[in-house]
């Protein structure tokens, strides 16, 4: 037993019957192919094999050549295709196909990537559900990286324009105690258990992936940005490098270890190689929050995968990262400033940055949600733009539609010019259909031309 499943997106077999209109049949109708049949059109009549190929539904007694052969040729025609089968006589055919499923543990389990337990077709939607989850997985922890690059690079570009940089007990917490974990546990979300009529994006440089790093990239900006600049508007800000006196005058509360010196000018500096800024402390809050949430966001369930509280471990871990940041971001422990390198600030500023944050979450998932992964959006900007698929079986189901002519019915069809011989597919017409002057002719030794009837 074998099984070539040609899987594509949005495309299915439709029936109808024979009373609709020749110019409307569209894809109304089935190709049904033995494995003979298959080698006539394959070596005779090749301008013809991609047009039946497309609405092929049955392909039945082939031998293990023209089981790869016809794997190859859907292949040709940009399908995707599975293979299952039980058999030695399989194993060539499960090797050429994208996705072979070996429906035994006998020697088509060799030579198939994936052996399904059961002997039957009832793997194949279970294998593309986890598939897709697969890749969705990839793909958000790509997306996830990639923004955890971008979020740092700008707080850092900030920072060293201020000659100032994060410390190092700051670093480690965003990239041991989020980072590291994030990445470790995001990919263990299992799939959906009902399977998507519709397949996820399978590039890297596809439109909704590249929006969502460029989007989400644009609000981390806008956001440290605005927070960089605001924070130096404000009455108690100053300077902490060239005027901690200022700084030690304001924030009475604060006690550091940090010796002062005075320079020439009579004004108390911090040692060059401190951490502590207002920036600092506005900006890594901001930051370390932005990562916690371009997680979850990037983490999204149904339809591929399922929701996120699902992943216990992963929710867990986000759940613990954003605790301990609130924790850190609102305790008036002096251990923790001096340890994580903290300026106290007022309790208002630190409650705006964490409705600052929660804003930005808002709109992130907003748009991720709502207009990124919205494939009926997706859907009408393809039409209303004209965008179609560039997929050979696309372009051909175009042209079938749109040609009157064919399915071809009683119609004769020559492999040559037709002057020299004639080939006759018995399997298909009666000896009263063939003219007796064409049996004739099929019967002679030296034919080179072929003909069939569709």
């Amino acid at each position: 037993m074998a099984l070539p499943l040609p899987w594509e997106e949005e495309t299915g077999v439709y029936t109808g019957n024979s009373s609709t209109p020749r110019g409307d049949r569209g894809s109304c109708y089935h190709f049904a192919m033995s494995g003979k049949s298959y080698q006539v059109v394959f070596e005779h009549f090749t301008s013809l094999l991609p047009k039946i190929l497309v609405n092929g539904t049955v392909f039945a007694r082939m031998s293990p050549g023209q089981k790869s052969s016809l794997i190859e040729e859907f292949q040709k025609l940009n399908y995707y295709v599975g293979m299952c089968g039980d058999g030695a006589n399989d194993c060539g055919a499960l090797k050429v196909a994208h996705a072979g499923i070996s429906l035994s543990e006998q020697e088509a389990s060799v030579a198939s990537p994936f052996t399904s337990k059961t002997a039957n077709i009832k793997c194949v939607p279970h294998l593309i559900r986890e598939g897709r989850a697969a890749l969705v997985s990839s793909f958000g922890v790509f997306k996830y990286l990639t923004m955890y690059g971008i979020i740092q690079f700008i707080s850092a570009l900030l920072l060293y324009w201020q000659l100032q940089l994060f410390g190092n007990y700051q670093y480690l917490v965003q990239d041991v105690a989020i980072t590291l974990m994030v990445c470790l546990t995001m990919s263990s979300t299992h799939a959906y258990p009902k399977l998507a009529p519709y397949r996820p994006a399978g590039q890297l440089l596809s439109p909704p992936l590249l929006l969502s790093i460029f989007l989400n990239s644009c609000f981390s900006c806008i956001v440290q940005i605005s927070a960089f600049l605001y924070v130096k508007q404000q009455p108690w800000y100053c300077e902490v490098y060239q005027y901690s006196e200022c700084f030690l005058a304001n924030q009475s509360n604060f006690s550091t270890t940090m010796s002062l010196e005075r320079n020439w000018t009579g004004n108390a500096t911090l040692i060059p190689g401190s951490i502590l800024s207002f920036e600092t402390t506005t900006l890594w809050p901001i930051t370390t929050i932005n990562y916690i949430t371009v997680a979850f966001i990037f983490s999204k369930g149904k339809p591929f995968r399922k929701p996120i509280y699902t992943n216990y471990i992963f929710s867990f871990l986000l759940l613990a990262a954003l605790g301990l940041t609130i924790f850190i971001l609102f305790s008036d422990f002096q251990v923790i400033y001096r340890g994580m390198e903290l300026v106290p600030t007022i309790t208002s500023w630190r409650v705006l940055i964490l409705v600052v944050t929660l804003t930005q979450f808002c709109v992130t998932f907003f748009v991720e949600d709502a207009i990124l992964q919205n494939h009926e959006l997706w859907l009408l900007i393809k039409r209303e733009f004209g965008f179609y698929s560039k997929s050979q079986y696309r372009t051909w189901q175009k042209k079938l539609a749109e040609d009157s002519t064919w399915p071809p019915t009683n119609r004769t069809d020559y492999s040559g010019d037709g002057k020299k011989g004639f080939y006759i597919n018995r399997g298909y017409e009666s000896h009263e259909q063939i003219p007796e002057r064409k049996l004739k002719l099929g019967s002679q030794p030296t034919e080179q031309h072929f003909w069939t009837r569709l």
